[in-house]
């Protein structure tokens, strides 16, 4: 999961952006998610077939023995098969033009629209009707929400949900007399005051894993975005976290680095520095998704860390990323939805969601989690679970609809380290990146005139 984690959640913000930046994109047309006559019932079907777009070998010993209970309930046998990521939506596009897609595919959201187009995949909705309140308000307000808005239907049930929280040195806060209370909650003013606090160089203890390389503009992008309900643009495409206010806030952020609350060389970490660092002791907070979890639970004692929930912005909202690596989808050469919609809902039944999500580091994707120990009120994912039913928790907008890997790979941290090194000024280093954006975004809405800015998304 941690190889694919940044693009898994790159794309599904950039297909939840779409909602509104790209309007232009007419949906497509409802499928008729009612059983064909022709179509087999699920007491007819003795076999199904099921594709994974993300191989790993836990994934596939987590499916070949999830297929056999599965079996043992219904008597239907499910034939497990891969394609590696980079291969894979281009393999299954090759085998929809032939009709030879297996009946349950694991999709990403950013394939949505070419397969919906092409009716590689079918609606759900019937399916779904009667257990939608089943599911965390994150998958009904925010994943199917965004489908039935973009291709006029819903087609994937999502595997696990990720969102961010702050992974702290439980331990290290006991030491310097800080109570943390994840249902309380905290603001970015007492989040940066317990980085302060935690510091203490003769130790060799940090307050913040900072992250200066590759991604090292998202969480700052995040914070500033709270400064503005969450929104990046105005409806006319100008960007407005370059206010004076959010000059300072950016001031604020990059302070976490430049007044040594970071080691010094955080300045070139990426994910994999910052989780090492955080598990090994060197830094006492790590913001980053849930999947970080089993590599603290693995590496670190149950006493020395703990999960607090994104800290509130002025307004007392939490803005948050909100996502799922992957979902479930059923084929458009599906001989029998019904029975592969059977196995969907088995995968996503609370016992076995909850095995495959502690897998991967993920959410469970139903409500129904608290007697479990892991995602329960004082379990160690409990700060995630909450986060994704509160109604303060709002998803504020992407980057926009237009290709940004470029900036992302490049100039949105080689600006910002600039500033940290003393080569240019703050306002310098959010100026260049925020006018980048701003140019790109009213050079997309020139080019798409019916397109629209995206709004911020919320969980309630």
């Amino acid at each position: 999961m941690k190889k694919k984690s940044l693009s898994a959640v790159l794309g599904l913000i950039l297909a939840f952006s779409v909602e509104a930046g790209c309007a232009a994109t007419k949906p497509a047309k409802s499928v008729n998610s009612q059983v064909s006559a022709s179509s087999k019932s699920p007491g007819d079907i003795k076999s199904l077939s099921f594709i994974d777009v993300s191989p790993s070998p836990e994934r596939q010993a987590y499916f070949e023995k999830i297929f056999k209970k599965f079996k043992s309930e219904t008597g239907i046998t499910v034939s497990y098969q891969s394609v590696p990521w980079d291969d894979a939506a281009n393999k299954l596009a090759v085998m929809g033009t032939s009709h030879q897609l297996p009946d349950v595919m694991t999709t990403w959201a950013g394939w949505l629209g070419q397969f919906t187009s092409a009716k590689l995949v079918v609606p759900i909705d019937n399916y779904i009707a009667s257990q939608k309140d089943e599911y965390t308000k994150a998958v009904t307000n925010i994943v199917w929400k965004s489908e039935k808005q973009l291709y006029g239907a819903t087609y994937t049930v999502p595997d696990g949900m990720m969102v961010k929280g702050v992974f702290v040195r439980k331990d290290w806060c006991k030491e310097a007399g800080i109570s943390l209370d994840p249902d309380k909650g905290w603001s970015y003013d007492e989040y940066f005051n317990v980085c302060k606090k935690l510091t203490n160089p003769s130790k060799r203890h940090y307050g913040v894993a900072y992250r200066g390389a590759r991604g090292a503009f998202d969480p700052i992008m995040v914070y500033l975005e709270g400064f503005n309900g969450g929104k990046l643009y105005d409806n006319q495409g100008n960007i407005l976290i370059n206010s004076k206010e959010c000059q300072e806030a950016f001031k604020k952020w990059t302070d976490l680095y430049l007044k040594g609350y970071a080691p010094k060389d955080s300045v070139n970490w990426g994910f994999t520095e910052m989780v090492d660092n955080f598990t090994g002791g060197l830094v006492g907070t790590l913001i980053n998704d849930s999947e970080v979890a089993p590599t603290c639970a693995k590496n670190m004692k149950a006493d020395q860390w703990m999960v607090m929930p994104m800290p509130t912005s002025k307004d007392g909202k939490i803005y948050n990323t909100i996502n799922s690596p992957y979902a479930y989808t059923i084929s458009g050469d599906c001989k029998s939805p019904q029975a592969a919609w059977k196995l969907i809902a088995f995968l996503n039944r609370s016992d076995n969601n909850i095995e495959y999500c502690k897998m991967g580091g993920l959410i469970p994707v139903k409500k129904d989690v608290s007697d479990d120990a892991t995602y329960g009120e004082s379990g160690p994912y409990s700060a995630f679970v909450k986060q994704l039913n509160n109604p303060n928790v709002v998803v504020p907008c992407a980057f926009g609809p237009f290709d940004y890997t470029d900036m992302h790979q490049g100039m949105m941290h080689q600006e910002i380290q600039k500033y940290l090194l003393g080569q240019q000024k703050a306002e310098t280093a959010l100026s260049k990146i925020t006018d980048e954006l701003q140019k790109r975004m009213k050079n997309y809405l020139k080019e798409h005139p019916s397109a629209s800015v995206e709004e911020p998304k919320s969980i309630s």
